[in-house]
């Protein structure tokens, strides 16, 4: 669901999906090319937090010596906490500890890092997205840790009460999908998706509800973890009669997808999430195949987040690329961290799991990092049928050379859930 599903697999998340998701991660990166990057001014006025430290927890999708997108996610998160604990004050004024658990990847993992939140007295859990849901959240609630992500994909994340998922995540995603192939006029639309359940649950759920009711024929085709070639599901997709096919998956489905797309030498519309939008995909002659994909993301960057971001990288971790629209992965969690800080500000009382479970819930309109303003209110009441999600915009955009894209539309596609 998402990047990061998922956003993020075995090359580096290991577990999928979601990113959404990026995801979907939203944040994600989307797409825009902006204005000057990098001026320190873009940090804002030094404002160091002298308070008390608070933990604020974040679970990784990995672990265990992987590589790739969860390392990045985690750099992300760690510059951002830099950026508040020296510009913004830290979290309502007290500096930020930030605590990171990986979980492997299983649910197994996803349990003991649950555990240990609890163990270390986090405030909060805020994290991009992840794999392990089902196993994460119920713990973390249970003690009353309010857990925060950009995309929720599971129904632990998008219906437990004092979990939160900022955006609709893969079903936001899953829903615009579908509005846009209704608007299309499409009769048969495919999703390859990873074949783990926080990914295939939402779809067959969720998603086919959200094209059964745009009068769109929707197959479900899952995917195993890992699969190099994944010419097999595609060619199963295009047999069906699919008018147009979509992925729903991390880093290493977005390779497969494309190097099976070229293969069979698909002229067919293809939808991917912002997981796809990477440097080793962007560096190489999978770019060409990626151009002219409809890509889903929760947000897309503005030019004054979009300087911010630029700075916080310059200053803190020069290596990483400075545009979001590259460096997606440390802009997921980045954008994580920033999330929590725009939910928090103007927070006077204590920092404590219940003062922050109540400040997400009654905070109203709330800026979404990198998002060019979109904004997400937790009440409950966005779609009542899914009362974690915060929000449900989703923004689909046509993507170019080097991973931008262009023809930027919002789709709020929220009724699809409710006839």
């Amino acid at each position: 669901m998402p990047k990061s599903p998922a956003h993020h697999s075995n090359p580096g998340r290991t577990a999928p999906l979601l990113c959404t998701l990026g995801a979907l991660t939203v944040a994600v990166a989307s797409v825009l090319s902006a204005g000057t990057a990098g001026a320190s001014s873009a940090l804002g006025k030094p404002d160091p937090a002298k308070g008390t430290p608070v933990i604020v927890g974040m679970i990784s999708d990995g672990g265990s010596g992987t590589v790739g997108t969860a390392p990045l996610v985690e750099q992300g998160a760690k510059m951002a906490v830099a950026w508040a604990n020296a510009y913004k004050g830290g979290l309502a004024g007290h500096p930020i500890q930030l605590f990171i658990c990986e979980n492997l990847s299983t649910p197994a993992g996803g349990q003991d890092c649950a555990n240990q939140m609890v163990q270390k007295h986090v405030v909060v859990v805020t994290e991009p997205f992840t794999g392990q849901g089902p196993t994460e959240v119920p713990t973390i609630v249970k003690a009353g840790i309010p857990y925060m992500t950009l995309s929720g994909s599971t129904t632990q994340e998008t219906t437990t009460k004092g979990a939160y998922s900022l955006t609709g995540g893969l079903p936001g995603v899953l829903a615009a999908d579908a509005a846009v192939a209704k608007a299309k006029g499409y009769k048969k639309f495919a999703m390859l998706t990873v074949n783990v359940p926080e990914a295939i649950q939402p779809a067959e759920t969720l998603g086919v509800t959200a094209f059964k009711n745009a009068k769109v024929g929707f197959k479900v085709i899952p995917v195993n973890l890992g699969t190099a070639d994944i010419t097999p599901q595609l060619e199963s997709a295009v047999q069906w009669g699919a008018q147009a096919i979509g992925m729903t998956g991390d880093l290493t489905l977005c390779t497969s997808f494309f190097q099976a797309y070229q293969t069979l030498g698909l002229t067919l519309p293809r939808y991917v999430l912002s997981t796809c939008v990477d440097p080793s995909i962007i560096n190489s002659p999978l770019d060409k195949v990626m151009a002219g994909s409809i890509i889903s993301s929760p947000g897309v960057t503005s030019s004054p987040d979009y300087a911010t971001y630029a700075a916080i990288t310059k200053k803190y971790a020069p290596s990483v690329n400075p545009s979001p629209n590259v460096s997606t992965n440390q802009s997921d969690g980045a954008s994580a961290i920033w999330a929590l800080l725009n939910v928090m500000a103007g927070y006077s009382g204590p920092v404590t799991p219940a003062g922050v479970n109540k400040q997400i819930r009654t905070a109203k309109n709330v800026i979404l990092p990198l998002s060019d303003g979109a904004t997400f209110t937790c009440n409950g009441k966005i779609i009542p049928s899914l009362r974690s999600v915060c929000s449900v915009v989703t923004q689909i955009g046509t993507l170019q050379a080097s991973g931008i894209a262009k023809d930027i539309k919002n789709i709020n596609a929220s009724a699809l859930f409710s006839k």
